[in-house]
């Protein structure tokens, strides 16, 4: 999509969600630049619900100014106006106005043209120019300044953490402003369920949003040819607004449904994909026993899928290799891989785990020199040397596909988010650890020769 059609269908779709009563959530992190205010990062969130606690703060100097800034219950015109001037490079504050350096156009990306993600909330981000990284006299300047205000903050790299802001001494990307938009109405999970071939759904929906353009759509496995794929948002009875929202229930009696995928739009916009497993017909007996204490894999789905807690992902990989017959074991040691995992047939492979692409290069390295070792440790007491090196990263294949060729050229195995999803398809019934791993090498080797 060319700059002009990303802007325009992110705010074409943000028209359509935001409503009277959204909550606004501003992070900033600039530089004081002489009358003007030149960004370094900054990020807008509109969601349907105030935040659970205000966590607003500012601290300004004559050299930066950080913040984060909250307010429920907002006006549709209002938050529809900052997320016009945002792609424009204004961040308007109710005192200062934050300039995005560079020239218009500036340069657009979305997560919205990703096919494969499961939640899928509105996403713009506004790139502006690299600028030259100020001196290193002003960066000790606006630590000193941190460690010294109310609230305090252990440096910039602190409260840009807090804030999941990008330092500009800790990242290559230009000063930017990522704008999200959660959806007025989506799923309740604790009370969505299959049993029995019906499937019990309910959604809660902003009390302001019209409910009229709520598209819901199933498809049942195996289910009944055709018969399996139905609209069904006209079986959706709504209930008067209480306590803040609106909600909606369904009962849908299905054939053949051992499993459904439920499809939630808004319009033209896709809400949510979610699977609902009927735990009484699962074939994989680890499934079974997960999905007892696990409904529908939710929890393991957040780590793997949506959580950015690292430690988190890990674990959610290590379930959701366990679901697909391997035997994985977090490690304790800092010093070794995220995992270790085996196969039925005896194989072995370590994996490293990522959220984000800055850490790329420096696992890429780890997974390499940790795979020699174990090699050369198993060489010597007489096992086979075969160690499989598998990344698993959380981003999409074509955020990274930069660093494909480098994964492959060490003879690595790559698993991005596509592959994550594709995962929980198949867990469903017993696989082959060992097989799927020489098909993986397999293709590696087919595209390394050619």
């Amino acid at each position: 999509m060319t700059n002009e059609i990303i802007k325009q269908t992110f705010l074409d779709a943000a028209e359509a969600w935001v409503c009277d009563g959204y909550s606004l959530d501003i992070r900033y992190l600039a530089e004081v630049d002489g009358e003007s205010i030149r960004l370094w990062d900054a990020s807008i969130a509109l969601n349907p619900l105030p935040a659970k606690q205000d966590l607003s703060f500012r601290i300004e100097s004559t050299n930066f100014v950080v913040g984060q800034i909250q307010h429920p219950h907002e006006k549709k015109k209002l938050l529809l106006t900052m997320l016009d001037r945002a792609t424009k490079g204004v961040l308007q504050l109710s005192d200062k106005k934050l300039i995005l350096p560079g020239d218009q156009p500036y340069n657009f990306y979305t997560e919205m043209s990703q096919r494969e993600r499961w939640f899928s909330e509105l996403h713009l981000q506004v790139s502006g120019d690299r600028r030259q990284l100020p001196s290193p006299n002003l960066f000790a300047t606006i630590d000193n300044t941190l460690r010294a205000s109310q609230p305090p903050f252990d440096g910039l790299a602190d409260v840009t953490s807090w804030l999941g802001l990008s330092a500009p001494d800790a990242s290559v990307t230009p000063p930017s402003i990522g704008i999200r938009v959660g959806p007025p109405v989506d799923l309740i999970f604790d009370r969505c369920a299959l049993v029995d071939d019906r499937l019990h759904l309910t959604l809660h929906a902003h009390p302001k949003f019209d409910v009229a353009n709520v598209g819901l759509a199933l498809r049942s496995v195996p289910g009944n040819g055709l018969d399996a794929r139905k609209q069904v948002s006209s079986e959706i009875r709504w209930s008067r607004v209480r306590n803040g929202r609106r909600e909606g229930t369904a009962q849908i009696d299905l054939v053949h449904a051992d499993n459904v995928l439920s499809i939630l739009m808004i319009g033209s916009s896709t809400v949510r994909r979610q699977w609902f497993l009927d735990p009484t017909k699962a074939r994989n007996n680890r499934l079974l026993a997960i999905q007892h204490f696990d409904k529908d894999l939710r929890m393991v789905r957040n780590a793997v899928l949506e959580s950015s807690d690292s430690s988190k992902f890990e674990q959610g990989v290590a379930a959701l290799l366990f679901l697909l017959g391997f035997n994985p074991c977090v490690q304790l040691e800092t010093d070794s891989p995220d995992l270790i995992v085996t196969t039925p047939g005896g194989r072995l492979a370590i994996v490293e785990c990522t959220t984000r692409i800055a850490d790329f290069a420096s696992k890429v390295g780890k997974l390499v020199d940790r795979r020699g070792a174990l090699s050369k440790s198993l060489v010597a007491s007489g096992h086979p040397a075969l160690v499989s090196a598998v990344l698993v990263c959380r981003l999409p294949r074509d955020q990274i596909a930069a660093y494909a060729n480098e994964v492959r050229a060490h003879n690595a195995i790559l698993v991005t988010r596509e592959d994550l999803a594709a995962g929980f398809d198949r867990v469903r019934f017993p696989s082959d650890p060992d097989r799927i791993l020489e098909e993986v090498h397999a293709r590696i080797t087919a595209i390394v020769e050619t």
